[in-house]
C-alpha cells in the first residue's frame, strides 16, 4: 500500500468504512468572547448544520444543534454518548476547540491510550483556572493521564518561547506548518503512523481558520487542505477515530471550499446511509 497520500487510480476507497456519520453542531460561549459574537456564532453554526444536513448526496444522521448557554451540557453529552456507543462517527461543528472537553469523560478509559490530533496554528494549551478560548488541550492533558496530543501545522511565528516550553513539558508531539507542506508528505504520513501505533482511540480536532492565510500577503501561512484530507484519510483508515471536530464560526470558514472539501472527504470514506432525525 504505497502511500496513503497517493490516490489509487484503478481502485476507489470510497465507502471502505462501515460506520455511519452523525452531524452535530455546538455553540459555547467562553471568555473572552462577547455575547454579541456568541449569538452570531450560534446562529451561523445552526445555519451551517441545517445546510450540511440537507446537502444533496451527503446522507447524515442528524444529531442536532446544541446551544450550551441555553441548554445543559448534560443534554449534549447524553445525545453524544448514544452515538459514541454505537457504530457511528460524530462530526461536530463548534466554535471552540474546548468543546472536546465534553467528549473526553465519555470515552476516557484508564486502560486505553487516548490520542488527540489537533490540526491548527496554535497549541491551544493556555494554562487557565477554567476553560476559556485557547486552553482546550491544557485541560485535556492535565485531567487525563492517558491522553496524548499531536499538533500538526503549528505556526512558529505565532508561538512564544513559553508555549514551546510548556508543550514540551506536557509531552506534546508536533509538526510545524512548514513541515506539513506537500513536500514533507511522506514524513507526515510516517509521524502519523507512529503516533497511531501508540493510541487506542483518537479524537481529531481541525481549526478551520488554519486553512486560510493570516493575511493576503502571507499565503504561505495557510495549511494546504489537500494535506489535511490526506491526514483525515490515513486517520480514518486506522479505525481508531471516535470523533472529528471542526472548529469555526465565521461564514468565510464554514462555507469555504476548503471546508466543503473536508466534508466531501469524510463522506467519501463512508457508505451511504439513510438519514434519520
Amino acid at each position: 500500500m504505497f502511500g496513503l497520500f497517493r490516490r489509487n487510480k484503478t481502485q476507489s476507497v470510497t465507502g471502505v468504512l462501515s460506520h455511519r456519520l452523525v452531524l452535530l453542531s455546538v455553540s459555547e460561549r467562553l471568555k473572552p468572547m462577547k455575547q454579541v459574537d456568541f449569538e452570531m456564532a450560534d446562529q451561523s453554526l445552526e445555519e451551517m448544520y441545517d445546510w450540511v444536513s440537507e446537502l444533496e448526496g451527503h446522507c447524515w444522521i442528524n444529531g442536532g444543534h446544541y446551544n450550551l448557554e441555553a441548554q445543559p451540557v448534560g443534554k449534549y453529552q447524553l445525545h453524544l454518548s448514544r452515538y459514541l456507543g454505537s457504530e457511528a462517527l460524530p462530526i461536530v461543528l463548534t466554535n471552540n476547540s474546548e468543546t472536546v472537553l465534553h467528549t473526553l469523560p465519555l470515552i476516557h478509559s484508564p486502560r486505553r491510550e487516548l490520542g488527540i490530533i489537533h490540526i491548527g496554528r496554535q497549541f491551544e494549551i493556555k494554562a487557565s483556572l477554567e476553560p476559556d478560548q485557547g486552553s482546550a488541550f491544557h485541560f485535556a492533558l492535565s485531567r487525563y493521564n492517558e491522553c496524548r496530543l499531536f499538533c500538526l501545522g503549528i505556526d512558529q511565528a505565532s508561538q512564544d518561547e513559553r508555549a514551546w516550553e510548556y508543550a514540551e513539558d506536557l509531552g506534546c508531539d508536533w509538526m510545524t506548518l512548514a513541515e506539513c507542506s506537500f513536500s514533507y508528505r511522506l514524513q507526515v504520513k510516517q509521524q502519523l503512523a507512529n503516533y497511531l501505533a501508540h493510541c487506542d482511540d483518537v479524537i481529531v480536532n481541525i481549526d478551520l481558520s488554519c486553512l486560510y492565510p493570516v493575511s493576503r500577503l502571507e499565503r504561505g501561512s495557510a495549511l494546504d487542505v489537500q494535506m489535511v484530507n490526506r491526514m483525515i484519510r490515513q486517520l480514518l483508515i486506522s479505525g481508531k477515530v471516535r470523533q472529528v471536530q471542526l472548529v469555526g464560526y465565521k461564514d468565510k470558514h464554514l462555507y469555504s471550499k476548503q471546508t466543503q472539501s473536508i466534508l466531501h472527504e469524510l463522506t467519501q470514506m463512508f457508505p451511504s446511509n439513510n438519514r434519520a432525525a
